[in-house]
């Protein structure tokens, strides 16, 4: 990265992008962790001399980069309510709960993904956890199943174009 090489960067990139990507999903909305994703590594490569080797792994190093990108997006995002209006009545609080319509949504939403993971083969369902939930790279998801690294990506490539024709377009947006 030092010496600007881009193929070291799209290594860096397949090895660790799942794993950061699974840390940032967690705390962001699937759009701005995308978001947050590609400004983890623009500023690892805008400025490679940041990452000590000496103090970690690179993978926690993106890790605690993600981790701090996406607490910045969180405080970025906080809104203040007025407590009172001009005539100085006291305003209702907004209530941030989920609608039931909304956790309505969601749960049909999940039963829709179980339903799509389960047509697939364990094999298949294991690989994309690995991938997707756990953000393992397929060379750990290969080394952890014992199988080739193209077994992994046949596996990963079936199994999204399973999920994408049973979730539609919803899934194929989540996956992409």
């Amino acid at each position: 990265l030092v010496r600007r090489d881009e193929a070291a960067l799209a290594e860096i990139y397949d090895a660790h992008a799942a794993a950061v990507f699974g840390v940032l999903v967690h705390l962001l909305d699937h759009a701005t962790a995308q978001e947050v994703l590609q400004d983890v590594f623009v500023r690892l490569w805008d400025r490679p001399e940041a990452f000590d080797p000496a103090r970690a792994g690179l993978r926690a190093y993106l890790l605690v980069m993600a981790r701090s990108r996406a607490l910045d997006r969180l405080r970025g995002a906080r809104v203040t309510v007025p407590l009172h209006g001009e005539d100085g009545v006291t305003l209702p609080l907004p209530d941030g709960r989920p609608s039931l319509a909304r956790l309505s949504e969601d749960r049909a939403r999940r039963d829709r993904v179980h339903a799509a993971l389960s047509g697939l083969s364990g094999a298949h369902r294991e690989t994309v956890e690995r991938a997707y939930l756990r953000g393992e790279s397929r060379e750990e998801i290969a080394r952890a199943m014992d199988v080739p690294v193209g077994t992994v990506k046949s596996r990963l490539s079936y199994a999204l174009k399973h999920l994408k024709r049973h979730l539609g377009e919803e899934g194929g947006a989540w996956l992409d």
